[in-house]
């Protein structure tokens, strides 16, 4: 029986027993804004003979049994798919409909290969990407950008707050023909997977690279804040020490402007952190290093007899255990004291805080666990404590943990 195949085109929602010839052209995992996360789904960009093109997912309860056998530039036989109206986010080709890959669905090796087109892209120009930036319609569409690679800068590891890891970033610059200029990031496993050309500058053989799949997002140029310093450097920084400022005098002194500069430097710091390499020497001696936080607005809650309430939203009892691990940090160049709560202190210690508090029987001594957390080292993100603001001695409130070397 010949089996007749069905255009990707005439493909509608209810085609139950449509079955199509595709090539794979592209195959991606899709994990959410971390890699580390757990499948989502598999997406793919499917052609056919005619140069159709659909997108087709595969979802995360199918990847095992469909994952394996469907590859990128290889043509298959596919049936008992499901046809459903395409996505508005994370829009990979134009298309009112998606295919979606079931516990029924059929695939084989096709005898015929389809090798045509080879590529299959929709360019945005670069004129028409601020478009893509605060419209709730075009936001999560993804682009393809083509242009000439003028500049490539090495991975380098970004904390983020909202993040117990820093994320992989790297940094390249495009232009198109007539010579406008987008900076284009490559995250994670991207940002390695990127090969680096020889040369990025010869004029006489120009690098033309086609990215495909891209976010448009508003980008500002970062302030440019002190990469690495030492806990000595840190020290130095005094906002107390600013002169007020009169708004009727436009002429600054020298000495001023090395003040001004100091006070910018400080409020950089403090706001958007620094990072420091530094071992733990000991812990704090008159701190606890865990606290009741409310449910609700994780706010310490305060003792009453055997129950614990939370004055800001006036709960009993409504709480659970978070870490606040205060420790003493050295670099060689001066002692600080340092405080990490919640999951950065978690990553320090390596257990969560309720097996460690489960272990906790004699309340007068300091677990094991955190005691075992002295003579590691770490580089921190860090911004200035509160008590930075009333104490000449400076602490430091640990933000991310960008890389750890274990016990010196």
């Amino acid at each position: 029986v010949k089996i007749v195949f069905s255009p990707l085109s005439t493909l509608q929602p209810k085609d139950w027993h449509k079955t199509i010839h595709v090539r794979v052209y592209r195959k991606w995992e899709y994990r959410g804004i971390n890699e580390d996360n757990p499948l989502h789904h598999i997406d793919l960009v499917l052609v056919d003979s005619q140069g159709n093109t659909m997108y087709a997912e595969i979802p995360a309860k199918e990847a095992d049994k469909h994952g394996l056998i469907i590859q990128a530039d290889r043509t298959y036989v596919i049936s008992r798919f499901r046809v459903c109206n395409a996505k508005d986010a994370f829009r990979s080709i134009p298309g009112p409909y998606m295919l979606e890959f079931t516990c029924h669905t059929k695939i084989s090796a096709a005898t015929k290969e389809i090798t045509e087109p080879k590529y299959i892209y929709n360019l945005t120009p670069f004129s028409k990407l601020p478009e893509f930036i605060n419209n709730k319609k075009n936001s999560m569409v993804r682009n393809n950008i083509l242009g000439i690679l003028t500049e490539i800068n090495e991975p380098q590891w970004i904390p983020f707050s909202n993040q117990s890891k820093p994320s992989l970033r790297r940094d390249i610059k495009l232009k198109d023909e007539i010579g406008e200029e987008i900076k284009l990031v490559l995250w994670g496993s991207k940002a390695t997977q990127f090969d680096i050309p020889e040369d990025t500058t010869s004029e006489d053989k120009p690098i033309i690279i086609l990215f495909t799949g891209c976010l448009v997002k508003l980008y500002r140029e970062p302030i440019a804040i002190p990469d690495l310093l030492t806990l000595r450097e840190m020290e130095e920084i005094d906002p107390y020490e600013f002169p007020v400022m009169n708004p009727s005098n436009n002429k600054l002194s020298a000495s001023t402007i090395c003040l001004f500069l100091h006070f910018i430097l400080f409020l950089l710091i403090q706001k958007t952190g620094c990072r420091c390499t530094v071992t733990i020497i000991r812990l704090a001696e008159t701190q606890s290093w865990w606290y009741p936080a409310c449910n609700f607005c994780r706010k310490s809650c305060q003792q009453d007899g055997s129950s614990y309430i939370c004055l800001e939203c006036n709960t009993i009892d409504k709480y659970s255990y978070k870490y606040k691990l205060p420790f003493i940090a050295s670099d060689g160049t001066e002692e600080s004291e340092m405080i990490a709560f919640a999951t950065v202190a978690h990553r320090i210690v390596g257990k969560p805080v309720e097996a460690v508090m489960r272990s906790y029987r004699n309340r007068d001594n300091i677990p094991a666990d955190i005691a075992a957390i002295v003579s590691s080292k770490f580089t921190f993100s860090v911004t200035m404590a509160e008590a930075s603001y009333r104490n000449p001695k400076k602490s430091y409130q640990v933000n991310s943990i960008i890389h750890s070397y274990g016990k010196q």
